[in-house]
């Protein structure tokens, strides 16, 4: 998995890397096998209070999933996001296993 991270203007603690590191590390040992993440840290003027932005997007085989989350720290953001990347795995993976409706029919062959 590629994992970029891109914070222009911005200066980003290395504990906040760090956990946004391992939790995408935990989300690519999910059953979809993800190719590349990147993730956007940047800081909105126009909400007093939840300026921090957190855009995570992963590109899996043959999908992308996109979610953007604000708050008030940059760890807050980045959590909330990739608890609801591992929801969105989770089910696409559902999904991925269901084998749709049962065909019947009525008439004899």
């Amino acid at each position: 998995m590629v994992l970029e991270i891109y914070s222009p203007n911005v200066k980003i603690s290395e504990k906040t890397l760090d956990l946004i590191k391992r939790k995408l590390l935990l989300l690519s040992r999910l059953k979809e096998k993800i190719s590349r993440a990147e993730i956007f840290l940047q800081e909105e003027s126009l909400l007093p209070k939840h300026n921090k932005v957190c855009k995570i997007r992963l590109e899996i085989f043959g999908n992308t999933l996109f979610v953007e989350k604000k708050s008030t720290s940059f760890q807050a953001a980045a959590i909330s996001a990739l608890k609801t990347l591992k929801r969105r795995l989770k089910e696409k993976s559902k999904l991925k296993g269901d084998t749709g409706d049962e065909v019947t029919s009525t008439v004899k062959v």
